[in-house]
């Protein structure tokens, strides 16, 4: 018996399947990069749960209120785990007209074949690996830890430190089960804006602030 008899071989619609499936990434991934394709679905596996339209088009609209209180222009957000909200920020005037600019801290890299000129690849557990030239550069930054865990938000809560200017103004969404961990780790308080999730998340989510919050 010859070598290649002992290794399994894949039936001829096997191969046309697998095939038909590459060639659909390929196109996918083709659309995506020319910005054809706006939404990216979610991956259970990193724990992505999108935001439904109303609960993204408030985030961005407290963001942005939020950032043109500062002097600076353009101001700066940051959008920390957070890859929703990205696709709302550009449909604003503020972001069309130059007010506000934009970085994404994501560890999804299709996010980055989406938005390359806007993307910086994050891992929550690597809290301090950021690009130097982005350090205390952030007048707003927008986070959605992935997981509901206390190491996940504590070791986040280290970059958003990082990230954020003096005075930097922060909007947390997270399960409420995590409401005394943002109150210890970055001076929180519970607002009675309530995310919800196009998927209809069963966990009891919140939004945190540590700020005065202005449309929210």
């Amino acid at each position: 018996m010859s070598d290649d008899e002992d290794v399994p071989q894949l039936s001829a619609d096997t191969m046309a399947a697998l095939s038909m499936f590459q060639a659909e990434q390929q196109q996918k991934l083709e659309e995506m990069k020319s910005g054809k394709i706006e939404k990216i679905d979610e991956d259970w596996q990193l724990s992505q749960f999108w935001y439904d339209d109303e609960t993204s088009e408030k985030l961005v609209a407290e963001s942005i209120a939020a950032a043109l209180t500062f002097e600076s222009r353009p101001a700066k957000i940051a959008c920390v785990s957070s890859p929703t909200l990205v696709n709302f920020f550009h449909k604003t005037e503020e972001y069309k007209k130059g007010e506000i600019a934009l970085i994404l801290f994501e560890f999804d890299p299709r996010f980055g074949m989406k938005f390359p000129s806007e993307f910086v690849l994050y891992d929550y557990n690597q809290p301090t690996e950021l690009p130097a030239s982005l350090l205390g550069k952030f007048d707003v930054i927008v986070a959605d830890p992935p997981f509901l865990a206390a190491e996940c938000l504590i070791k986040t809560a280290h970059s958003i430190r990082l990230l954020g200017r003096e005075n930097a103004k922060v909007i947390l969404c997270t399960g409420a089960i995590m409401e005394d961990y943002a109150a210890r780790l970055m001076a929180m308080h519970r607002t009675s804006f309530e995310p919800k999730h196009s998927n209809n998340l069963a966990n009891d989510f919140s939004c945190f602030a540590n700020y005065q919050t202005l449309t929210l």
